[in-house]
């Protein structure tokens, strides 16, 4: 189990450093059990023992809310960086904007079967959605997959797993009406025998969009499916900020376009400038799963394979 390696030894004196070595002198191999105990003790380390908001949660900055359905979770911003950094691996620069994560109840951070979404803002400005039906979204998905193709050589030089688009997981929607965007996309990295699937909510507002961003195994697709109709609505926008309070004399408005969001656009932008030329995908890899900050038509990763030896 992957996870095992990203707690802090003093916690787990016992366990074996790699899957596939023999125990140290003077060591055994822990235990589901014991190992189970060590993540639980771990995670309540970094985030305490009962963090999580459920029902209506007011968002950092005062623009939006989440109505959390029953059976979700919110981790916020102070706990969900820690998990993002420490429990899964991240560069701190890739958390920083991060406002926290929904989760489902009953699912643990470590847990390869979970999923996860992380929800930011970016206050680049009004994205009018003139494009909404003039996308050809099969278009954009080739466009996607040859950037990725082009990008896999120059990975695979500087050390680096490739990633491959394999396709729609979900094709991409827009709700007029809300002014939502959602999509995800099946992705391979390197010889993994599982795909991850990267789920991808827009929501428009006056000012900015509100990034919902998640994670999960392909085999994960159909629950995130039949899960998305609640994804999708739980956000609102508070009065003053809604996307129908747009002033054209006085806000700010985006040069993103529909199509641009769903390639990446600004907010891939911002990530290559704090991590350089390998920074237009922002990654998190954990146990085998990884969290796909943003999806852009150059490929790149703000990390190396952390777990190239264990990788299942």
């Amino acid at each position: 189990m992957l996870f095992r390696h990203l707690l802090p030894t003093l916690l787990f004196p016992v366990f074996c450093l790699a899957d596939d070595s023999a125990p140290l002198a003077g060591e055994t191999e822990a235990t589901p059990e014991e190992l189970q105990a060590g993540y639980e003790a771990y995670i309540n380390h970094l985030i305490g023992e009962d963090p999580y908001l459920t029902g209506d949660v007011e968002l950092p900055g005062g623009m939006a809310q989440l109505h959390l359905p029953s059976g979700y979770r919110f981790l916020p911003a102070d706990g969900a960086k820690k998990v993002i950094v420490d429990l899964w691996g991240n560069p701190p620069g890739s958390a920083e904007d991060a406002l926290g994560l929904v989760l489902p109840e009953g699912q643990s951070l470590e847990n390869t079967d979970s999923w996860a979404i992380v929800v930011e803002f970016t206050d680049d400005g009004y994205v009018a959605d003139d494009d909404a039906d003039e996308i050809d979204y099969d278009e954009l998905l080739e466009t996607l997959q040859e950037g990725a193709n082009q990008s896999n050589s120059a990975r695979i030089a500087e050390g680096y797993e490739t990633i491959d688009i394999v396709g729609w997981a979900v094709p991409p929607h827009y709700d007029k009406e809300n002014k939502v965007l959602h999509w995800a996309k099946e992705l391979k990295f390197g010889g993994t025998d599982e795909n991850t699937v990267n789920y991808d909510v827009r929501v428009l507002g006056r000012r900015g969009v509100l990034n919902m961003q998640g994670v999960a195994a392909i085999s994960s697709v159909p629950a995130i499916r039949e899960a998305a109709p609640q994804i999708v609505g739980m956000v609102e926008y508070l009065p003053g900020h809604r996307y129908a309070d747009f002033d054209p004399e006085t806000d700010k408005k985006s040069d993103m376009s529909l199509a641009g969001l769903v390639v990446g656009g600004a907010v891939a932008a911002k990530l290559a400038a704090k991590a350089g030329i390998f920074a237009k995908l922002g990654i998190i890899l954990a146990k085998g799963w990884k969290l796909i900050l943003i999806g852009a038509i150059a490929l790149g990763a703000v990390g190396k394979k952390i777990f190239a030896k264990n990788a299942a």
